[in-house]
């Protein structure tokens, strides 16, 4: 940002920023009331653009704020890192019905939800990704099962967050940023849809200000039941969210958001056996969980509490308040061999899993934001701290039980017929951290800035495994994560970067490791990234690129035969070229796509019985190619036409890349007519083709078969 840019409407813009810069640590609620005050303000004025663009569907994606990789308000084009900014308009026009849906088509993401690891993607060769909640990592799962309506916008930070977020995942993370209030009314909002297997949604929004100038709200309500090909699978979702937004003073602003989400499936799809070691589409339609007491249930609230002080035009305070509690349960039979079965004809099934998490997050975060011009140079800094305590108590049976079925027609039973054993206590992990960070972008020239973070942690375990055999184990961990970088203009239109970070995560997940693998270190990672961001075409066209190599020591992967069991992994490298594009030659028209080449290896890995090396061996799971094509076209003023085609190629799903998992391609379409000025109807037909894969394998003799072609219609409306 140039000096002269900077004074114009100093103190106005000042309010604007840094009503952003809280919300790049909560959810951004304050910045939009900001900018109604503050319209004036260079700043607003440019995100107020963008913003308009954005619902008219021409959204500029470069030179908007992003909010996962820097908490300094910086646009995706100064920021240098990997960033894709998915916004509410682009989820609607897709039809994505789950937040697995709109997130897959991000640049080099691969992977979808699997009944045991909800939304279980890779980024850049590691799985799986961190997940955040306006700007908070967040225990579980069950926020993710949500109805993506409830958000403005979802970010994907591809590579380590850990100068920003402490222990994290290093491939990458996905930030879901809530819808917020403004002062300034908003329309309300009606949709519903109904589609194949009698599939039923709905989502009701509204906000506004509730007194001028002092008080604003958002709320949304959403309501999903839906079922699949597979006999007796249904799932409910129920959610709210809701945000109040109190103007204190002039300078001070108070948000508070709280979200409930309450989730039930019956008779979740677990697999498919395999028949000779290929895909049976004869038997996608078969559930083999069909037990009469099959379920998966969950309940999930997250409270936030932001206060964002303007105190000078030079100096903002920042503090938010974070609470999280959530508890999910399993009772389900998940593994189906045809090998192992007694009789010609038949399956075994077992593994009859009865397990539940019980999770409490409490935390506080805050910072200072100081933005002054040091001997001519322009710099903005960031200091804070982040103080957090979690418990988690983790209950299992142990997955007994086995019994053989047939595998045309398998019994609908209880669960009591495979086994009697019910869940009991297994560990109970306690988690305190804190952590002190900062943030500086120091611009050297008008062109040319240089971003750093840095982040010190201190944090406590203690793990009492509980059980016939009780154990104990404490340890803390001190780490510290940094990230540096250089981005620079080469022309007003094309901006170039390069970016080193480095990472620390908990191989797997520190609250799931036996006792021995405490003594473990924490898994340690580092990435390379350079890039290009840039607009071309008169501006009709921008893309990206990035070149990257990620490395991480000590860590762990799921083992393929034991539900409950990690290995431990020595080093695993990853390199790849990623690219992105968006064209937009008029108005009628607009072509996104993207590609990714990943080439991951395991360096340092001896696993399997008996032992062996799989050193240079794919890791499972991590395709080398994603591609993704979607085109919209307004072929009336009422009527728009939209296709998605999406590859994802061969994967293997061992560490012995014996078993290989092919590529496949599918394509969706859409349709969308005007009715009257405040009613919208579409129908959508998702795998249009009727594509046959399997998109993951939970065990290595079965597979996820993807589902079937369906239709969806729907009616949108907004007053």
């Amino acid at each position: 940002m140039s000096t002269t840019r900077r004074r114009l409407g100093t103190s106005r813009k000042s309010l604007c920023l840094a009503a952003w810069v809280g919300g790049a640590l909560t959810a951004p609620l304050a910045f939009a009331a900001d900018c109604d005050k503050a319209r004036n303000a260079t700043g607003c004025e440019e995100q107020l653009t963008v913003e308009a663009a954005a619902s008219a569907g021409r959204y500029d994606a470069l030179n908007a704020l992003s909010r996962s990789a820097s908490q300094l308000g910086l646009s995706a084009r100064e920021t240098p890192r990997s960033v894709d900014i998915i916004r509410a308009r682009a989820i609607q026009q897709r039809g994505d019905r789950s937040l697995a849906a709109a997130v897959e088509r991000a640049t080099g993401l691969s992977g979808v939800a699997s009944p045991t690891l909800s939304n279980n993607f890779s980024a850049r060769g590691f799985r799986p990704i961190a997940w955040l909640y306006n700007g908070v990592e967040m225990p579980g799962s069950t926020l993710q099962l949500g109805d993506p309506a409830h958000y403005d916008s979802i970010e994907v930070l591809r590579g380590p967050g850990s100068a920003l977020n402490g222990l994290s995942a290093a491939g990458g993370s996905v930030n879901l940023i809530s819808r917020r209030p403004t002062f300034s009314r908003q329309p309300v909002e009606l949709d519903y849809g109904f589609g194949s297997y009698r599939s039923q949604r709905l989502h009701l929004g509204a906000g506004g200000a509730l007194v001028d100038d002092a008080v604003a709200y958002r709320l949304d309500v959403s309501g999903n039941d839906s079922g699949s090909n597979v006999q007796y699978e249904r799932d409910r979702q129920k959610r709210v969210s809701g945000s109040l937004l109190f103007k204190l003073t002039d300078d001070a602003l108070l948000t508070l958001s709280l979200d409930r989400m309450l989730n039930r499936t019956n008779n979740p799809y677990y697999g498919t056996p395999l028949l000779d070691g290929r895909i049976a589409g004869e038997l996608r339609d078969i559930n083999y969980n069909n037990l009469t007491d099959s379920r998966i249930q969950s309940n999930a609230t997250a409270f936030q509490a932001s206060l964002d002080w303007f105190m000078t035009p030079e100096v903002e305070w920042h503090n938010q308040f974070y609470y999280y509690s959530g508890f999910r349960e399993w009772r389900n039979v998940e593994r189906f061999r045809v090998a192992v079965a007694a009789r010609p004809g038949d399956v075994n099934r077992d593994s009859f899993g009865a397990l539940a998490h019980d999770d409490d997050l409490i935390g506080n975060r805050s910072s200072l934001v100081f933005d002054r011009v040091i001997a001519g140079f322009d710099n903005r800094l960031l200091v804070g701290f982040d103080l957090s305590k979690r418990h988690f108590q983790y209950y299992s049976n142990g997955f007994p039980g086995s019994e053989d079925v047939p595998l045309g027609a398998p019994p609908r039973e209880p669960f009591a017929q495979g086994t009697a054993s019910q869940r009991a206590p297994v560990r109970h992990v306690t988690q305190n951290q804190y952590a002190a960070f900062l943030e500086d972008r120091f611009s050297l020239t008008e062109r040319l800035a240089l971003l750093g973070q840095l982040r010190y942690n201190h944090m406590d375990m203690d793990w009492r495994f509980q059980g016939p055999q009780e154990d104990s184990r404490a340890r803390t961990y001190v780490f510290s994560t940094w990230s540096l970088g250089p981005s620079y203009a080469l022309t007003d239109n094309l901006t170039l970067y390069a970016n080193y970070t480095t990472g620390q995560e908990p191989g797997n997940d520190l609250f799931f490791l036996s006792p021995t693998q405490t003594d473990l270190p924490l898994t340690r990672a580092r990435q390379w990234e350079a890039g290009a961001k840039g607009q071309f075409w008169g501006n009709k066209g921008e893309a990206t690129l990035a070149l990257y190599e990620l490395r991480k020591d000590n860590l762990f992967v799921p083992d393929a035969q034991r539900p409950d069991a990690l290995n431990a992994v020595g080093r695993q490298t990853s390199r790849g070229i990623e690219l992105g594009v968006v064209l937009r030659p008029d108005d009628r028209w607009e072509l996104a796509g993207n590609a990714a080449y990943t080439h991951a290896r395991y360096d340092d890995y001896r696993g399997g019985s008996p032992l062996r090396s799989y050193n240079g061996n794919r890791p499972a799971y991590i395709p080398d190619w994603t591609a993704n094509l979607s085109v919209h076209y307004q072929a009336t003023e009422r009527l728009g036409l939209a296709s998605s085609l999406r590859y994802v190629g061969s994967s293997y799903n061992d560490d012995a890349n014996q078993r290989k998992m092919r590529a496949y391609t599918t394509l969706d379409l859409a349709a969308d007519y005007q009715l009257t000025p405040i009613v919208d109807v579409g129908f959508r037909i998702r795998n249009a083709t009727n594509q046959l894969y399997a998109y993951q394998r939970t065990y290595p003799d079965q597979a996820l078969i993807a589902p079937p072609r369906s239709y969806e219609t729907f009616v949108s409306v907004r007053f």
